[in-house]
């Protein structure tokens, strides 16, 4: 960045100031909102059509609403003269991914009653219902509302759910302690980072809310939000909480990562702040591209939120609010630099920070956490449960009749996988055996290790944005490369139906990105642990194409592997031209 450009030149020149006309739809929808109130009440309770305007739909993401539509019957609907089969995604809010056995019922029971009968665990520790009628929203968040939970801020251009290693507060792993206090923390950080606006409670739960949902409101109230203003920050922000050993969040991945650092008796000494990750991308835009986070900061704990709060704030006001495509944190670290970012935090906070402690890239390590393990409460055992691409619906009524008989909670996993917490020993063998007789893996038992590691996103039939399948093929290609001889492999491969990757395909070993209709781009090459990306092998993979393809990369892998060499090391050392050359 050249010397003489200063804060107030940047600031103009990525449009805080600049007239609401220039800025993003986006911006200028907030910004005549009236705090997010828009017209979406009258728009969500008026049954003569099943979709709201554009301006209501911006709106709505902020309360985790997302319009959709069932792509499989457009062609017909439209033929018969009908209105687009339209529909809602409802994303929750459970930070640190921890459920109340109470909570989770509900979860359970809104399933049925509002959506189309399953649960979509998430890759950020969260349940998303599908199928939602736009006139059951209020009746459904309602029902949410009366057992703490809250889909306020799942979406939209704020703090978006919270993550920390699902286990953190009761894995009895030996050197793993120290992390007792990461769901509180979780917590915490969502608490304090919800939106002031109290549109959502007015709108969907007759101006009241659940208490201990969010504290930084209260009825009748002031609306005033220094932190966000009334536009929020110009897109989402993505937070996750973890330690090296057990990097199960993807910190890297997040526009700010919290690491742990522990002294020789594992208590926290502080944390190291990570700032500027994010994997979306536009296929047609090459200014726009995945990014894993700098280390930016180590933090005393007490100063761990003030810390993150001004990080925040320089988002919200140099965050490109001009072109959307290019409004995340990672793009203005791109463009200014850490070093940039360090010295605005440093003023801003009025004193020298200190450096981030240093983490060698061998200390990085990834945990699934599924099969049974002992927790650090005598007496206890957690269960980490298999459940391919997060998608709960045939595994519903053992899920459910585990956690109503032995009180259970569950908590959900950044691979889209469930926990069984707080499992007494007494109970191992009957929770063992109602899993086992609705045909549920504990753990690995049953699967390949490719199985196990793969992610996808929801993709087709209903993401707007989807550009090829991703749920409904990842099992099949799994499957094919399994027939081949390659189901016990060691291997992380994730499915994104586009760019934008929110199954984290560009940091897995081997990533494909929807291009077309039934084709893909083919990446290779990330680390197992989430410290480096991929890179592109192939582009217009077609799907009948990619299982052999893949295999071959695999086969030369094997042959040529270092010993206990993984996959994504092995490509990255080569080269992706190497294997062509093989």
């Amino acid at each position: 960045m050249p010397e003489q450009t200063t804060s107030e030149q940047i600031l103009r020149e990525r449009g805080l100031h600049a007239p609401d006309e220039k800025k993003s739809k986006v911006e200028q929808i907030k910004a005549r909102s009236s705090n997010l109130r828009g017209a979406v009440f009258e728009e969500i309770t008026d049954a003569s059509r099943g979709d709201v305007s554009e301006d209501s739909l911006q709106l709505m993401k902020h309360f985790g609403m997302y319009q959709q539509d069932n792509r499989d019957t457009r062609i017909e609907r439209r033929r018969a003269g009908e209105e687009k089969d339209f529909s809602f995604m409802i994303r929750t809010k459970v930070p640190g991914g921890v459920l109340s056995p109470e909570q989770y019922l509900v979860l359970d029971d809104i399933a049925d009653q509002f959506g189309n009968g399953s649960l979509r665990l998430t890759t950020r520790q969260t349940i998303q219902f599908h199928g939602v009628g736009k006139t059951r929203l209020r009746d459904l968040v309602q029902v949410l509302n009366t057992r703490l939970l809250t889909t306020y801020g799942a979406c939209g251009d704020v703090v978006r759910n919270t993550m920390s290693c699902p286990v953190a507060d009761i894995d009895g792993t030996p050197g793993w302690r120290g992390r007792e206090s990461f769901p509180q923390i979780a917590r915490e950080i969502s608490e304090r980072f919800l939106p002031k606006s109290a549109a959502y409670y007015e709108i969907f739960v007759n101006g009241e809310r659940a208490h201990g949902v969010a504290p930084r409101v209260a009825l009748p109230h002031d609306e005033t939000d220094e932190l966000y203003g009334t536009t929020l920050l110009p897109r989402k922000f993505k937070i996750g909480l973890t330690i090296p050993e057990d990097n199960c969040v993807d910190v890297f991945t997040q526009d700010l990562g919290i690491v742990a650092i522990r002294d020789s008796e594992e208590r926290i000494e502080g944390f190291n702040l990570i700032v500027g990750g994010g994997l979306g991308a536009s296929h047609s835009r090459p200014n726009t591209f995945p990014r894993l986070g700098d280390a930016l900061v180590f933090v005393q704990p007490d100063e761990l939120l003030d810390t993150i709060e001004q990080i925040i704030l320089i988002q919200k006001d140099f965050g490109n609010r001009l072109d959307r495509k290019n409004a995340r944190i990672k793009y203005l670290i791109a463009e200014l630099g850490i070093e940039w970012m360090a010295g605005e935090l440093s003023r801003r906070l009025g004193r020298e920070i200190e450096a981030p402690r240093h983490i060698p890239e061998s200390a990085w390590q990834t945990h699934d956490h599924l099969g049974w393990h002992e927790q650090r409460q005598t007496g206890l055992l957690y269960a980490g449960v298999f459940i391919e691409n997060g998608r709960l619906r045939e595994q519903r009524g053992a899920i459910r009749e585990i956690v109503e008989r032995f009180g259970v909670q569950v908590r959900l996993t950044g691979q889209q996988n469930l926990i069984l917490a707080n499992v007494r020993e007494k109970d191992q063998s009957e929770v063992d055996r109602i899993l086992k007789a609705h045909g549920i893996s504990i753990g690995g038992g049953g699967l390949s290790q490719l199985r196990r590691n793969e992610m996808s996103c929801v993709s087709l039939p209903t993401c707007g944005l989807a550009l090829a399948e991703a749920e409904r093929y990842s099992p099949a290609l799994i499957g094919q490369l399994e027939e081949l001889g390659f189901g016990d492999e060691d291997v992380t491969i994730r499915i994104s139906g586009c760019p934008n990757s929110c199954s984290r395909a560009p940091a897995a070993e081997i990533g494909l990105l929807g291009c077309a209709p039934g084709k893909y781009n083919l990446y290779i090459g990330g680390s197992p642990h989430g410290v480096r990306l991929n890179h592109l092998y192939r582009e217009k993979v077609t799907s009948e194409e990619l299982p052999g393809e893949i295999a071959r990369l695999l086969q030369h892998w094997r042959e040529q592997r270092n010993s206990g060499e993984r996959f994504g090391d092995f490509a990255h050392r080569i080269g992706v031209d190497a294997f062509d050359a093989a």
